[in-house]
């Protein structure tokens, strides 16, 4: 199967957040799981390869929950409460840092 690097990521992304093993959902899609792990060891690859940035952080004394975290950047704030799902967050902000 040859597919350009977007349809690739796209796919890897896919099968992420499926929440099926990547074999499983390689023999759904009908994907031969080597391709698959060349894609995502790409991926993998090229995501390490960015350099990361950090964002600067002000403590202000705001009343909020005990329970409750705020990340403030620029025009945006993101609210976690405990147990939130770290790698929903980290999802939002690889969209952030890409958006901004």
């Amino acid at each position: 199967m040859k597919l350009n690097k977007i349809e690739q990521h796209a796919l890897v992304t896919e099968c992420r957040s499926s929440g099926m093993k990547a074999k499983a959902w390689c023999e759904a899609k009908g994907i031969e799981y080597r391709q698959y792990l060349n894609w995502a060891t790409k991926l993998n690859k090229e995501s390490q390869s960015e350099p990361q940035q950090w964002a600067h952080v002000t403590m202000t004394k705001e009343e909020c929950s005990t329970n409750e975290i705020r990340l403030h950047s620029g025009k945006w704030t993101i609210c976690l409460e405990t147990g939130f799902n770290p790698t929903l967050l980290s999802d939002i902000l690889k969209v952030v840092g890409t958006v901004c």
